[in-house]
């Protein structure tokens, strides 16, 4: 049965105890959420997203895995494009699973739909590229890639940060 506005607020319980630590606290708050929610909720991918991050907290990588293809999948079936800064935001955060828990190659395959130039966020998936064939010994690739996330930052503090994060894949 749906139920909208206890799934927010369920989420929003849950979201405050991963917060203050409480992370185990919190999951059968996001998995009771979850099962009330609207399908069509503007707010369920992220729903799906923070509920990851606290299961991959707790060291519960593939099931934390499950939520991040399950926040991509709504965000598209929600009627997101491909590029848009929802489908962008959740194919980033599967891919830097994907790469936290050495699966390159799959962290690229995750991108690839949405990496198109001239998008928002373009340097956040340009980034994850680079990492992804950086791991992968594709060295000679990553610089490109590398060089564009530098070149479409948003602001010169974040080139600077990925200046330093690339600098230390010893990438531009």
């Amino acid at each position: 049965m749906i139920d909208q506005a206890r799934a927010s607020l369920l989420a929003s319980q849950a979201f405050d105890l991963w917060q203050s630590g409480k992370g185990a606290e919190a999951v059968p708050l996001y998995e009771q959420s979850l099962t009330l929610a609207d399908p069509g909720h503007c707010d369920l991918p992220s729903y799906h997203g923070e509920f990851a991050a606290v299961l991959s907290e707790l060291g519960r990588f593939p099931q934390a895995r499950s939520q991040l293809e399950q926040s991509l999948r709504v965000a598209r079936e929600q009627g997101s494009a491909e590029g848009s800064i929802g489908v962008v935001i959740a194919r980033y955060f599967l891919a830097d699973h994907l790469l936290r828990q050495q699966q390159p190659q799959e962290a690229l395959q995750v991108i690839e739909p949405s990496l198109v130039t001239g998008i928002d966020c373009e340097w956040l998936l340009r980034l994850t590229k680079a990492t992804a064939l950086h791991a992968l010994g594709r060295v000679d690739e990553a610089r490109p890639e590398a060089a564009i996330a530098l070149e479409t930052a948003p602001s010169s503090q974040k080139r600077q940060q990925l200046a330093e994060l690339l600098a230390n894949l010893q990438l531009p």
